[in-house]
């Protein structure tokens, strides 16, 4: 929810629906990562090979790239099949929660990979709920949609591709993730 209320946009969605709002980005991002992983991961869950697989382009960056106050992990770019990796940033965040790099990778990779559907399958997420760009009393000018609920929704693509990789760690335990591939 913090993503959604730091949106420059919050205050603009009725109270009455801020919970449907996010709710709603919730289940998208979860129903997208239930058939990708029904559909990708039924024995490999290392992203880093399924997305070169699905034929994206991964580019990795030894970088840690900050923007303004913002660390940024990793970039799609719609249309050129790409994503960069920010390296070093990820190593920080894995050392942060604990977690091997590869592992981190993959919940980035996750991230990412559902702004591809949104570019590609879903449509833009931030466009399920439009509000005015401006609201003068009752006058109101344009539409625009929220950008956080596109984060949100990738949020819980990436929550549930971490939760359903665990479980198969758990079913399997012969299985490891080390360094971003599973042997």
């Amino acid at each position: 929810m913090i993503i959604l209320q730091n949106d420059a946009c919050y205050g603009k969605i009725p109270p009455e629906r801020v919970e449907d709002v996010f709710d709603d980005a919730w289940s998208l991002g979860e129903r997208e990562a239930e058939l990708f992983i029904r559909e990708h991961c039924q024995e490999d869950f290392d992203m880093l090979r399924i997305l070169r697989k699905l034929g994206f382009r991964i580019e990795e960056q030894n970088i840690d790239y900050i923007m303004g106050n913002i660390r940024y992990f990793c970039e799609y770019l719609p249309g050129k099949n790409q994503i960069t990796v920010y390296s070093k940033g990820i190593k920080l965040w894995a050392d942060t929660n604990e977690m091997e790099y590869g592992e981190a990778r993959n919940i980035i990779l996750a991230h990412e990979f559902f702004h591809y559907l949104e570019a590609n399958r879903i449509g833009w997420v931030s466009k399920r709920c439009l509000v005015p760009m401006l609201k003068i009393g009752k006058f109101t000018l344009g539409k625009t949609g929220i950008a956080a609920l596109s984060e949100v929704a990738a949020n819980a693509f990436a929550n549930e591709y971490y939760s359903a990789y665990m479980n198969f760690l758990k079913e399997n335990k012969d299985t490891v993730m080390t360094g971003g591939n599973v042997t």
